[in-house]
């Protein structure tokens, strides 16, 4: 049953009761579905009634059949809501790429550029497997410009040695999606107090988290859904195209 189709079929029958019941229920069916009469009833101050009235002009056999198809609606209306972001990802993923453009001229790179130039060895740290991915093609970027860059394995005790073994102007790249990872804020801190002189730079995304405040530099990117996703993939491709932008600027800095 189509339950949109039916009420838009039998509305001319409806009174301002009805009206009032329907044009919640089609507005809001997942939260209506979780409710009982009773609770529908005193939300939209009505009564139960008139509620099962409507269920029978709209051809069901009463309040439990209209809850089931509640549940139904909201599956459909989450499936063509789906369907309208797979279309809107190509225009999405334009616009945070142009967004990641104009947000990296407005940067002042001078310091990090220095700092870069300095450093002997950059370590990078990841906190996820999409992570990991971008930190590979950052150190493979750092070694194109002549950077030594070493992809620290994704395990807490790495990290606590690398305090005590780093030397000073070295830099530590840390990747992380939400910047709040509670493993790494705590090794971080361990490092700044065994070693305060390693030079932090973290690239999280676009909500500055506790990592971010802890950097010397920190960086943010935006991320949109795939069209596919079901467990919240997302497309990290403003990542790479700052990791670009970063890497071309420092090439012109440096008179490569």
């Amino acid at each position: 049953m189509d339950l949109e189709a039916v009420v838009m079929k039998n509305k001319e029958g409806f009174n301002e009761t009805d009206k009032a019941i329907v044009s919640y229920l089609l507005q809001y069916p997942e939260a209506a579905s979780k409710l009982s009469l009773m609770e529908l009833a005193q939300k939209l101050y009505v009564s139960k009634s008139a509620i099962f009235r409507l269920s029978k002009k709209l051809g069901l056999s009463g309040f439990s059949e209209l809850k089931f198809e509640l549940s139904e609606l909201t599956a459909k209306k989450a499936q063509r809501e789906k369907y309208a972001q797979g279309l809107n990802f190509d225009a999405n993923l334009q616009k945070i790429l142009e967004e990641t453009v104009k947000y990296f001229k407005g940067l002042n790179l001078t310091d990090l550029f220095n700092d870069l130039d300095r450093a002997e060895t950059i370590y990078i740290y990841s906190t996820g497997w999409q992570q990991q991915i971008i930190a590979e093609y950052l150190a493979h970027s750092f070694f194109l410009i002549g950077k030594k860059a070493i992809i620290l394995p994704s395990a807490r005790d790495e990290v606590s040695m690398l305090g005590r073994s780093v030397k000073t102007n070295d830099m530590l790249f840390v990747i992380s999606f939400g910047g709040f990872n509670k493993t790494i804020l705590e090794e971080l801190k361990k490092i700044d107090a065994v070693n305060n002189k390693l030079k932090l730079v973290s690239l999280t995304s676009w909500q500055p988290g506790k990592i971010a405040s802890l950097s010397n530099y920190s960086f943010f990117f935006k991320t949109t859904p795939f069209q596919f996703s079901n467990q919240n993939a997302v497309t990290f491709s403003s990542a790479y195209v700052l990791i670009d932008l970063l890497m071309n600027e420092y090439g012109k800095h440096c008179g490569l």
